[in-house]
């Protein structure tokens, strides 16, 4: 440790340089040495973690704390019967003990004292490993369930784990520390009990007495501790996963100005948690004040014997007094922590249970072991098929899939009431090269099908049967933290020639040609920094370019333009996976022109099956507008084939690799704070508090209850002393004097309990104040933050300040900083007693805190640097892990869980080599602290015999008590120190957030005088609009000047990454914006965020809901009525489907509204912006999801419903903006053309005709007859005959 030390002090510690993690630490073999176990756990009828803890770790931990247990009793009984020997040889006129006796025993107490201290720390540190690797192995098998859970297992399963692994399992940590004090507190006092009865008879019992009385209470104050914590942990738990909701659609939330809402639901949540927590902390408090009642033993043990009429003497009165401060610390200390400790990690054991125990993936049958992941039992081929479930064979010669009367459903299996199928009644096949397209409205169970092909639903009844390897492409893309090209392969090993050809039929070229570090562009978590058809692209070329047999698409061609979506048919579908299985579920039937095969759902129900010709009129309603398509022109399609295909044979040139952009790599890494934490910190920490004057109050406290109890200690020795002098006139003067000291030394014991209750509640509910106020403090930066802080930085290491930070904040903090406190404060006091006794030990005690210091200055550096990179080595573990729940489906069809287990262990490893070098620096400080302090023992026990002066026996008893209780005291403290100090890192971490740039403000100045109904025309004008995401980035949006007329219906067309979507941004200020934009001629930059977004509705791109009532979602302020709401309802047709569902409008959303699909997501953002009745109504792709026939639907209320609105409209499918008013073209963050589409369509040349043109001859007849339709609608009063000749043409 000592070049950890050396080099913590001299520079900052880097996680890079971290030593590889002991094998014995090992992540992976630990998980699978403890997961057959589980296994067998799991099947018994109550499985219990504990029980099974035991039986595996049993012989690793049980035998050496008996052993060192064992040897700490007998330590702590004969040190003070050698103390009270020692005692014996300064009493007044005794001749029995020899000066060579008193050496003996002074030599034994130092021997005492250092045998402790030499097997103390050894034995600590490796019950803390058996715990970790016991934590290690249970935070891989919550990993394991993370991968396997069921796809309906619930809601917030995520946050759910995040929270079991940094809250539950880390109690592992800390609770084998405990364990050998469950029985040491009960066997030392029968042991010690004995011995003082031979001291000074009956009397000692009522000390112990007094001390047995209160176990009780103890025991009632364990199960009340472990009440509070579990309910603090579940509010904790509902806190972590509405910040993740939060965090996850925070773009959505700014945008909707809901910041109010959810600061309400998170602190009434706090609210509770921090009541839950108040319990426990008052439980913590006052067995902080524990250490008062060896002092009342003491007292009522003295006062009884002396009423008894025995004489007092200094070896009477410390021997007691050193066995009842060893009682109160094994008995009232260590044995009700010990026992709040294990309460509190049944609490937790169980959680993990609980956790472990939910319902996984349904099991299928696999004729060959397909997915090393889930441990498939191997079927003989002899047996016979079962008549229902799933059967995945990969290694079939004959590659095929069959549905036989499939029904299955996403509910789980209730006795209370039948399943609701989602399918039901399915029957079909597809052979090894068929392309199978799926149709069929919002809600009508294509993307359950395809979870029934993938295992990820349970079958209800008949059977699936698949043969060969499947590739998966989710509905909504799931892109993870890393480059775009990891996200491509993801597990796959890298092939050049594929790779380029799946990158080029999946249209990304142009893409990353535009990336500054083309496919090495790393793409933050979600893929935050990506827009949303090169999300779905880069989705779409990861199950591409995995070597599969059949391929399921869910909808891949939704979030990208009609040009694209034609392409990606002809070149990815078509051509690069010719003779492989396809499945694709599209709402774009004219693309499925050319598949093999037709399926088309209503209701869950298969209804229709066969060629398109065969159902082309029966779908004709799905396909809605573009059906006009049918007879297609392929020439125009194959001219621009072919012209992609020359630039792309341009561009595949391989690009050499520019060591300059190896620099942005950490970017966006996590800071790591540097050096001591500044006194700043802790002023801002107590600053929040808004009450100097009672900061000041509470510690002055500490000092008084301190000052107090050291005037009782000195009060003692000198009674004892008087009362072996005897120097009294007569019996009646002797009484009146023992009268007076009895009294007074009844007044200081009150003054002093009294005292410490006052200073101990009063600084905790003080702390507690403080983490409450910094807990807003942190939520208000987050929900202020820019929305650039969000694309840098990913949801664990956001979530990571909620949830371990704050717990630091809440619990650790408070207790290390009153140990830390009572610790400074004791010393002194030590220090000041030790020197009245004899004044020559204050040299030993300079040399002591001399070398203490030292000892401090070196490790400080050292063990502040590691604890930060532990936080810092935390965060990848629940990022990787909430990603995975992101993409668990992906994950699972890719067979990649063996590969992001081991990704999982590897971060893992990491940590654990992080916390064993913080464990070791703490435990080498502690050793050497503690052999600092035996040398003090040796110089105040040995001064008394070396300095040839005269000495009170009860001064020399009070000198080597209290300096022995320094040992144990300045252990503990010093490391409290650090511990506070390192806590205090959990405060600065939430500082950093707490104080981040933020927005501008919510709310309008008042000099800006705007009027009530504002916006009334919705009249958008812009000027010279320059937009970027941060201060320091490149404009993506350069010099936008436009102006639209009130109530106009506005297009806006470009190809992926053109900056439609930055328009958005822009308008709604979620990014920097120079230039102007106007509103009615209001100046927006002038304006309050709540009062802008407010007053803009927006139906985004990706529809999020909110777990809570449906209610909630649409209206989370509680302003409109329910009568408003189903009108709202009704108007996007979902009334009925809301009417079925349990409590209606009060029906629960699942985690993100999975019980809704898709489309039906999007309606409800419809109804949401119905709702507000705003003048300006933006649309990003709302109906990039969503069938032809919802398409109709929310096109037909928009032009009833918002006829009297602005209305901007970011479009791929074409159709839907060709009878605007005006349509805008952007390319490269700039405007292209502006005008009315039937006018932009006569320019010879221009850039929305060339988009037109793209399609095929039918269509582009069909949409320039929609355009002109639209014009002559318009402009009814002007000359038709430009119009007759377009429509003739």
């Amino acid at each position: 440790m000592g070049n950890v030390f050396t080099k913590g002090r001299r520079e900052q510690l880097d996680a890079n340089e971290l030593y590889e993690h002991l094998p014995s630490f090992d992540s992976e073999s630990l998980t699978r040495h403890l997961q057959p176990h589980w296994e067998q756990e799991s099947r018994k009828k109550s499985p219990s973690l504990m029980r099974l803890i035991f039986r595996v770790y049993f012989w690793q931990f049980v035998p050496i704390c008996v052993l060192y247990s064992a040897l700490e009793i007998a330590i702590h009984s004969f040190q003070p019967l050698l103390l009270g020997g020692l005692i014996s040889y300064f009493a007044q006129g005794q001749t029995t003990i020899s000066k060579e006796s008193a050496y003996l025993y002074a030599m034994g107490i130092v021997l005492c004292s250092l045998i402790t201290s030499l097997v103390f720390h050894p034995f600590m540190f490796y019950v803390f490993a058996v715990g970790t690797r016991i934590r290690l192995a249970c935070a891989g098998l919550v990993y394991r369930k993370c991968l396997r859970a069921s796809a309906s297992s619930g809601e917030g399963l995520g946050s759910q784990a995040i929270s079991v692994m940094s809250i539950d399992l880390s109690q592992f940590d800390l609770t084998f520390y405990f364990f050998h004090d469950l029985w040491k507190g009960p066997v030392e006092a029968c042991i010690f009990g004995y011995i003082m009865y031979r001291q000074i008879g009956w009397t000692s019992l009522i000390g112990i007495a007094f001390i047995v009385v209160l176990i009780p209470l103890q025991a009632w104050a364990a199960k009340a501790a472990a009440h509070f914590r579990s309910q603090s942990a579940k509010h904790r738990d509902e806190r972590v996963q509405l910040m993740n909701e939060i965090i996850s659609a925070i773009q959505v939330i700014k945008m909707y100005a809901w910041e109010k809402s959810f600061g309400r639901l998170i602190a009434a949540v706090r609210q509770l948690e921090v009541k839950a927590i108040r319990g426990s902390m008052s439980i913590y408090a006052a067995l902080q004040c524990t250490n008062m009642i060896s002092k009342i033993s003491l007292f009522l043990s003295l006062i009884a014997y002396v009423y008894v009429g025995d004489v007092v003497t200094a070896k009477k009165v410390f021997i007691l007094s050193s066995y009842y401060s060893l009682l109160n610390d094994s008995l009232l200390h260590y044995w009700p922590m010990a026992i709040t400790t294990w309460a509190q990690t049944l609490v937790s054991a169980n959680r993990v249970v609980d956790f472990l125990q939910q319902t996984e993936k349904p099991t299928e049958e696999g004729c060959c072991q397909d997915n090393p992941g889930l441990q498939l039992e191997m079927q003989s081929e002899k047996e016979k098929p079962l008549k229902r479930g799933r059967l995945h064979c990969v290694k079939s010669e004959v590659k095929s899939l069959s549905f036989k009367n499939v029904s299955a459903s996403w509910e789980k299996p209730s006795t209370k009431q039948r399943r609701r199928p989602h399918i039901h009644g399915i029957t079909f096949d597809a052979k090894s090269d068929q392309f199978v397209g799926i149709v069929g409205n919002v809600g009508s169970g294509k993307s359950t099908l395809l979870h029934a092909i993938l295992g990820e639903i349970e079958l209800m009844e008949g059977r699936v049967e698949i043969h060969g390897r499947i590739s998966y492409a989710a509905q909504q893309p799931w892109v993870f933290q890393g480059s775009i090209r990891e996200n491509i392969l993801f597990v796959e090993s890298y092939d050049e020639q594929r790779y380029r050809s799946v990158i080029h039929a999946c249209q990304l070229e142009r893409d990353l040609e535009l990336l500054p570090r083309g496919d090495a562009t790393v793409v933050g978590e979600r893929g935050i920094s990506l827009s949303g058809g090169q999300k779905a692209r880069i989705a779409l070329a990861r199950t591409v370019y995995r070597q599969a047999d059949i391929y399921l698409f869910d909808d891949p061609l939704a979030a990208v333009d009609a040009q694209v979506g034609k392409l990606l048919m002809d070149k990815c579908f078509n051509r690069l996976l010719s003779g492989k299985m396809r499945i694709l579920v599209t709402h774009h039937v004219q693309l499925l022109k050319h598949v093999d095969h037709l399926l088309l759902l209503e209701s869950g129900a298969l209804t229709q099956q066969g060629s398109y010709d065969q159902l082309k009129d029966v779908i004709s309603h799905h396909a809605a507008l573009d059906l006009e398509a049918i007879e297609a022109d392929k020439q125009q399609v194959k001219r621009v084939l072919s012209q992609v295909d020359r630039t792309s044979k341009m561009s595949t040139k391989s690009k050499e690799d520019d060591p300059s952009t190896e620099q942005e790599e950490d970017a966006h890494a996590e800071r790591q704070l540097q050096g001591a934490v500044s006194f700043e910190t802790y002023k801002s920490y107590f600053r929040a508090l808004g009450a100097p004057f009672l900061v000041c109050l509470v510690l002055a406290m500490f000092i008084l209850a301190r000052g107090c109890q050291a005037a009782m200690d000195i009060f003692i020795s000198r009674w004892a002393t008087w009362e072996e002098d005897r120097t009294y006139d007569s019996v009646d003067e002797y009484d009146a004097t023992r009268t007076k000291m009895v009294t007074w030394y009844t007044v200081l014991l009150l003054c002093t309990l009294a005292l410490y209750l006052l200073r101990t509640f009063g600084f905790f509910f003080m702390c507690l104040r403080i983490s409450l106020r910094l807990h807003d403090q942190l939520y208000q930066g987050i929900i202020r933050a820019w929305m650039h802080f969000f694309n840098v930085n990913p949801s664990g290491r956001v979530l990571n300040r909620f949830s371990s930070d704050i717990q630091s904040v809440d619990v650790t903090l408070p207790q290390a900083m009153m140990d830390s406190l009572q610790f400074l404060v004791d010393v002194v006091a030590v220090l000041v007693i030790v020197a009245i006794a004899n004044y020559w030990l204050l040299i030993p005690a300079a040399v002591m805190a001399l070398l203490l210091y030292l000892c401090r200055a070196l490790y400080i550096g050292a063990s502040r640097s590691l604890k930060r990179i532990e936080s810092m080595t935390r965060s990848p573990i629940y990022s990787h892990t909430n990603q995975t729940f992101h993409g668990h489906t992906t994950i699972r069809s890719m067979d990649a869980m063996p590969q992001l287990e081991q990704t999982f262990y590897g971060h893992q490893d990491t940590n654990s080599s992080a916390l064993f070098l913080y464990v070791s620096a703490n435990r080498a400080f502690s050793f050497w602290t503690d052999l600092i302090c035996v040398v003090y023992i040796l110089a105040v026990t040995f001064s008394f015999l070396v300095i040839n002066q005269k000495f009170y026996s009860g001064d020399v008893g009070l000198a080597i008590t209290q300096s022995m209780t320094l040992v144990i005291m300045c252990q503990w403290g010093m490391r409290q120190t650090a511990e506070m100090e390192n806590n205090m890192t959990s405060v600065e971490r939430v500082l950093e957030y707490a104080q981040m740039p933020s927005e501008p403000p919510l709310e309008t100045p008042a000099s800006v005088k705007l009027p009530a109904e504002w916006p009334q025309a919705g009249h958008l004008r812009f000027r010279d609009l320059r937009m970027r995401y941060a201060p320091e980035d490149e404009d993506i949006l350069r010099g936008l000047n436009f102006e639209s007329q009130p109530m106009e219906k506005i297009g806006i067309v470009g190809r992926t990454g053109a900056g439609k979507s930055s328009i958005i941004q822009a308008l709604f200020r979620l990014a920097v914006n120079e230039g102007t934009i106007e509103i009615d001629g209001q100046d927006i930059a002038q304006l309050g965020l709540h009062d802008l977004r407010s007053r803009i509705s927006i139906i985004p791109q990706d529809p999020v809901l909110f777990s809570g009532t449906l209610r909630f979602n649409l209206d989370p302020f509680g302003e409109k009525s329910d009568a408003a709401m189903w009108s709202a309802l009704e108007d996007v047709k979902l009334k009925k489907y809301v009417s079925s569902l349990d409590g209606g409008l009060a029906c629960r959303m699942q985690d993100g509204g999975s019980n809704f699909s898709m489309g039906q997501r999007q309606l409800v953002c419809l109804a949401r912006a119905i709702l507000r009745q705003n003048r300006v109504l933006v649309m990003d792709e709302a109906t990039a999801n969503v069938d032809s026939e919802t398409d109709g639907l929310i096109q037909e209320t928009i032009q009833t419903k918002f006829a009297q609105c602005t209305v901007l409209t970011i479009a791929h499918r074409l159709h839907t903006v060709m009878d605007n008013d005006s349509v805008l073209v952007m390319d490269a963050g700039q405007i292209v053309e502006f005008g009315a589409p039937h006018k932009l369509l006569q320019r010879p040349g221009g850039a929305l005709l060339k988009l037109v043109s793209q399609n095929d001859d039918a269509t582009v007849k069909y949409l320039k007859r929609i355009a002109a339709e639209s014009y002559v609608r318009r402009n009814k009063d002007g000359s038709l005959t430009e119009v007759d000749e377009t429509l003739v043409e």
